[in-house]
């Protein structure tokens, strides 16, 4: 890495077969492969971003495996991330309900930086019954309310929605943060409604 470049560590937390590593595959290489194997340990991609104020910074990209036994692996790289990524899958209900305990083990493990940007991630999305999404959005809404620094993304990698969205929000979020030296308040962005086939917004 060059003297002048940026680099901003983000790292996908949560639990086994929710899609963090199809999310980041997804971003990095535009690929999306349905057999893919679960993480095991760590793995790592990069992809360089340009930001709304025409500035190009790196992002590493931090994929860990989402098993009980590898926590403690994971654990070790949590030391000063710049944002992290809550993730979910609207396929596994389980996976939502187990995000306290990630979110839980990054609070009290990473010893690195105060207010990291950290975003929740519903992936599969292109899964999610249509019976279920009123009950997603009142668990999700529920989750904001008690964790009001956190903005939400419904994405699919399968079908590339809102993935690039969602990695250019944080970067452009921890950006700001590092020039005002992690002085910036979050605002709550609320979960809204939306017809993802047609305007694939999410937050």
């Amino acid at each position: 890495m060059s003297k002048n470049e940026i680099m901003f560590k983000i790292i996908t937390l949560g639990d086994s077969g929710v899609g963090k590593t199809s999310i980041i595959r997804r971003y990095a290489n535009n690929i999306f492969d349905e057999s893919i194997l679960s993480t095991v340990g760590v793995g790592f991609a990069f992809k360089e971003v340009e930001l709304k104020n025409k500035k190009k910074v790196k992002l590493k990209l931090i994929d860990t495996a989402g098993q009980e036994k590898f926590k403690s692996l994971a654990k070790s790289y949590f030391k000063n991330v710049d944002g992290v990524l809550f993730v979910y899958s609207f396929e596994i209900p389980q996976s939502f309900e187990n995000l306290k305990e990630w979110i839980k083990l990054f609070n009290t493990s990473h010893n690195g930086k105060t207010g990291v940007p950290m975003i929740l991630v519903g992936n599969k999305s292109d899964l999610e019954e249509e019976e279920e999404v009123q009950k997603n959005d009142k668990l999700v809404n529920d989750f904001l309310e008690e964790f009001k620094d956190f903005k939400f993304y419904r994405t699919s990698a399968k079908e590339n929605i809102l993935i690039n969205d969602l990695f250019q929000e944080l970067a452009e979020e921890i950006y700001s943060k590092e020039k005002e030296g992690g002085k910036k308040g979050h605002n709550v962005v609320k979960l809204k409604n939306f017809d993802e086939k047609k305007n694939h917004c999410g937050c």
